[in-house]
């Protein structure tokens, strides 16, 4: 596999298990999802920023050119806050599902586009079959209902905050891509989730005396939120941006298969056949193959 794939891939598999942890925090311990966002980011910073420490030391550099890179960093930061509140705050005006479809497959379109045009990243045979293979799988994964809830008019400003969360998460693969030429990739992160953490300040909301919700609280600010988002964008320094928004597709299809394994669901033949196009999609990817110079991503 290789290796900017890899850190995309083992990123998006703990992408997959926030949603676990994040239902079990509203449904269990009545936090809202705005107040879980927020408390996603604010527990990543830490170790982020120490990770960032840690790498200025191996790398001989510990000051941060906030300075020169001040709009590129706030950008970010907005970015990644803008994702939370979007996405969250479409899940109460239109389906969940829908909500899901719009701001998950319509990055990687987005990202796509705009990757060609600033970054001259070539959509190859292979990465547009994977891209084609990648968004099929996954609406057959959500589920096709979910269409449904793209023409009802009552659903639409749920449907735009889904694609302006979309738009979001495609922008901070962009600047991310653009970023890692000029600086180290944990640095980028550290200051930008930091950022992002302080603008959803005011969403924040304690959970009740609960070791069980602190526990969990632990766990997504620092597994599917830190170190997800190290590996991501160590991966994203090595790959270009339109192979990165195409394999964090996996992150839906680790999100379902938890689900079939520790909360008994199961999933339809259309499911299974969502899942065999994501693996394909994968495979599509991470197989060898020439990368050609207009595909490869810039020399960081």
């Amino acid at each position: 596999m290789r290796g900017g794939i890899k850190w995309v891939c083992l990123a998006s598999v703990l992408w997959g298990t926030a949603g676990l942890v994040g239902k079990g925090l509203t449904d269990g311990h009545g936090l809202d999802p705005l107040a879980v966002a927020a408390w996603r980011l604010l527990v990543s910073s830490p170790l982020l920023l120490f990770a960032a420490w840690r790498e200025g030391v191996r790398l001989g550099t510990s000051a941060v050119p906030l300075r020169s890179h001040a709009g590129w960093f706030l950008l970010f930061g907005l970015a990644v806050a803008g994702y939370q509140l979007g996405y969250f705050s479409a899940v109460d005006r239109t389906m969940v599902a829908t909500a899901t479809l719009l701001a998950v497959c319509t990055a990687p379109l987005f990202v796509a586009l705009v990757a060609r045009w600033a970054f001259g990243e070539r959509l190859t045979f292979r990465v547009t079959g994977a891209l084609v293979l990648g968004l099929a799988g996954t609406i057959l994964m959500i589920g096709v209902d979910s269409l449904a809830g793209l023409v009802n008019p009552r659903w639409w400003s749920g449907n735009a905050l889904a694609l302006a969360a979309a738009i979001c998460y495609g922008g901070y693969i962009l600047i991310g891509k653009r970023m890692t030429g000029e600086l180290p990739p944990i640095r980028i992160v550290a200051v930008a989730f930091t950022l992002g953490a302080v603008f959803l300040l005011p969403f924040l909301r304690f959970p009740g005396p609960s070791w069980e919700a602190w526990g969990m609280i632990l766990y997504l600010g620092l597994v599917p939120t830190g170190v997800a988002y190290m590996f991501y964008i160590t991966g994203l320094n090595r790959t270009t941006a339109t192979r990165a928004s195409i394999a964090a597709l996996l992150e839906p299809l680790t999100a379902t298969l938890l689900a079939v394994a520790l909360l008994g669901e199961r999933l339809s033949p259309w499911e299974w056949v969502g899942a065999f196009l994501l693996f394909l999609s994968l495979f599509l990817l991470a197989s060898p193959g020439k990368v050609k110079r207009q595909e490869r991503a810039p020399s960081p």
